[in-house]
């Protein structure tokens, strides 16, 4: 089933598309997906980590508690699976608007400071991923600035 969702990410749908897991469509996978990234950078997944991305995704997505959950689950085994946060960035340049990448530059900083500090790793791929989705410097700093004040 993982492999599926990841040809389905990387190519988009085949005729006909492939069923995800409940709620995850491939956006919200790969918004997910990145927040995972970001938090497991710092070698530490923790609890708070793990109930931020949670709680961002089921506010973001209108998502139920148990569907944002899964989410997650199935996000961490994507990222596990894929190396390179590539793929989850193209996805995200594609199907999101410049606010809605915007957010998602605001969400990560919140996982990265989910765990009560900034590893110098989860702020070079916030950086990166904020490049990689054409935002400014200046996008990605009022970003971080939302998440440390709602942190």
């Amino acid at each position: 089933m993982l492999d599926r969702i990841l040809n389905f990410i990387a190519r988009g749908p085949a005729a006909p598309a492939p069923q995800l897991e409940s709620a995850a469509t491939r956006r919200e996978l790969a918004a997910a997906a990145l927040m995972v990234e970001a938090a497991r950078l710092d070698k530490s997944f923790d609890a708070a980590e793990r109930a931020a991305i949670i709680r961002v995704v089921k506010e973001r997505f209108s998502l139920s508690p148990e569907d944002a959950t899964e989410l997650v689950a199935v996000a961490e085994q994507a990222e596990r699976r894929n190396y390179d946060p590539w793929v989850f960035v193209e996805t995200v340049k594609r199907s999101f608007s410049e606010e809605e990448k915007k957010d998602l530059l605001k969400a990560l900083w919140q996982v990265a400071y989910a765990d009560g500090g900034l590893h110098k790793f989860e702020s070079y791929l916030v950086n990166h991923v904020s490049k990689q989705l054409g935002l400014s410097k200046e996008d990605c700093e009022t970003a971080r600035k939302a998440a440390e004040e709602a942190a």
